[in-house]
């Protein structure tokens, strides 16, 4: 039995309800049935003590009178079905039923109801632990919130619901979080709040909108395949059927023919029929006894062919086996290598973690102390402006460290912990190279150090774009940390094989065969830079792991005294225009 879907092809449908009818199925057209008959129905349940059945009916009641506008009754018969509900306990109606008259009161403007009744469904969802239902009805209840005035209880109900709502990635409740924020900061006059949230609605109402009209685009295309698999598989049993009866009329043709011979045979014919009959009697005695005689010899072939298949089935099973224990020994000696390969690099991560933890506990605390100490100094008035302004240059590098370090721990430490997904798209390299460049020119400029960004324009890279950006910042870094004043540090590219090669080349101090093996593996080293800069070794082991993520490769080349120069390739962007 098939129902028609409002998203069917007319043709589709028509095609359906032929295939009902050629198959024996009937066509159901279901009854109309007024909200009066379920009215009557729930008294009918509520009598015999079917409270179930009771709450059923009064729901479908109150959504018929909902459906047509008339509100007063669907509160009414709503009101009905909430009280058997909680007669007997039954936290999931409670949730739904206090949810529809939520949404009435709202369109009576009644938003005191609302609210209460919105907070009613929240505390059920809480109850049954539904997450998406709470957020959900958190959303209603701010919605109820806005409409009172209650700006600011809004706004926590709000961060509650976006918590959740990031916490189980539901795009569409996150889309309703942002817009209500927009409501409410709208209405508190904040227009900068509003507008940006405002932007996040819209950019994942526009996501939602793009994978919704896909996946019906998907559907609407196998409908109209089956459609035409259906057309297709009924003119091709059009053209058999056709096929079948031609030759049928052609065997009955034929058949006539052979009787009307058959009726023209003569009586001479007729006894030599005769005689061949008796003839063959005598030749099936003859082959009875040598059918007996194969019969004998086929029993004894069976038999031994029987025989041989036992065997060899006994011999197959037995090799079986064989190979059984041996992939299995295989299997054995393949999860030893592993657990071996994984309590290797469990090693490695924990002298990493333990390294990672010294480092917050002293390179990262001591700036922050040091920092604290002297603004403290600052505020008792110690300090003279020029002495002020004197150390204010140093307090500026000490943060700007502490912040290049604790982006390089929050980045690496997200992607160990988490795995740090790869958002690749085709984005031109210069504009990343240009902000970079741009943001720490101000470090370079204090060495004297000149930057040179050689990289042509509309040079286009299919890759992660945060995590290209990351890269390029600890490698323009690193280079201004081991060059002494006056000396220059370029940025250039070249394109081979579909790859687009990045270098990041400086005149520094460069870097000694011993530490240049030693660079890009999984432990920590750290040298102190030509002004004395502190660092943690974390900076390479993250450009490493981002750029192998992205598809590409990373390597070095440097000498004393000779400058560095640092390599990295991304693939090229798959257009040559974004």
């Amino acid at each position: 039995m098939f129902r028609r879907l409002k998203f069917l092809p007319r043709i589709a449908y028509f095609i359906l309800i032929f295939f009902n009818i050629c198959i024996g199925f009937p066509v159901v057209v279901q009854a109309q049935i007024s909200a009066e008959d379920f009215i009557e129905q729930a008294v009918e349940s509520e009598k015999k003590g079917d409270i179930n059945q009771a709450v059923f009916y009064y729901n479908k009641a109150a959504n018929s009178y909902w459906k047509n506008s008339e509100l007063t009754n669907a509160i009414k018969y709503f009101k009905k079905a909430l009280k058997n509900v909680e007669t007997i306990g039954n936290v999931n109606g409670i949730k739904a039923v206090c949810s529809n008259l939520g949404f009435i009161y709202s369109d009576l403007g009644d938003y005191q109801n609302a609210k209460e009744n919105f907070q009613k469904a929240v505390e059920s969802a809480e109850n049954l632990k539904q997450k998406p239902d709470i957020a959900q009805g958190k959303i209603n209840l701010s919605s109820a919130l806005i409409e009172l005035g209650e700006l600011e209880i809004s706004l926590k109900i709000l961060q509650e619901a976006l918590q959740i709502a990031q916490e189980i990635d539901n795009a569409k409740i996150l889309r309703n979080v942002y817009y209500n924020f927009n409501k409410t900061y709208e209405k508190m006059g904040n227009v900068d709040k509003a507008n940006e949230y405002f932007s996040l609605y819209a950019m994942l109402t526009k996501k939602i909108q793009a994978e919704e009209i896909k996946l019906r685009e998907e559907r609407a295309n196998a409908i109209a395949d089956s459609a035409k698999m259906a057309v297709k598989q009924i003119s091709s049993e059009k053209e058999i059927t056709a096929q079948r009866l031609t030759k049928t009329s052609e065997e009955l043709k034929e058949r006539t023919t052979a009787l009307r011979q058959v009726e023209n045979v003569t009586k001479e014919q007729k006894m030599k029929i005769d005689l061949l009959t008796t003839e063959m009697k005598l030749r099936e005695a003859e082959l009875a006894r040598q059918k007996l005689l194969q019969k004998v010899y086929i029993g004894l072939i069976i038999f031994s062919l029987a025989f041989a298949g036992l065997i060899f089935w006994a011999y197959n099973e037995k090799k079986k086996a064989n190979k059984l224990l041996w992939e299995k020994n295989a299997e054995i000696t393949r999860q030893k290598e592993e657990i071996s390969k994984q309590a290797d690099e469990l090693r490695e991560l924990n002298a990493l973690k333990d390294k990672l933890f010294s480092i917050i506990a002293h390179d990262l605390r001591s700036p922050l102390f040091s920092l604290i100490a002297m603004l403290n100094i600052a505020q008792e008035g110690h300090f003279t402006e020029d002495s002020f302004k004197e150390i204010l240059g140093e307090l500026s590098t000490n943060v700007s460290h502490t912040t290049a370090l604790l982006e390089n721990l929050l980045s690496w430490a997200k992607n160990q912990m988490h795995g740090t997904k790869v958002n690749l798209v085709n984005f031109d390299l210069n504009e990343i190279v240009n902000s970079r460049v741009l943001l720490l020119k101000d470090a370079a400029n204090k060495k004297e150090i000149a930057i040179n960004n050689r990289i042509k324009d509309a040079s286009f890279v299919y890759a992660d774009k945060d995590m290209v950006d990351i890269v390029i910042r600890n490698l323009v870094s690193n280079a201004i940390k081991f060059c002494r004043a006056n000396d220059k540090i370029s940025l250039w590219s070249s394109i081979n094989d579909g790859k687009v090669t990045i270098c990041v080349e400086d005149t520094g101090i460069g870097i000694s065969q011993e530490n240049l093996k030693k660079l890009f593996l999984n432990q920590m080293n750290s040298t102190r830079g030509t002004s004395n800069e502190k660092g943690t070794g974390l900076g390479l082991i993250l450009c490493k792991e981002f750029v192998e993520m992205n598809g590409g490769e990373i390597w070095a080349e440097s000498q004393p005294e000779m400058g560095s120069k640092f390599f990295i390739t991304l693939p090229v962007a798959k257009i040559s225009k974004v």
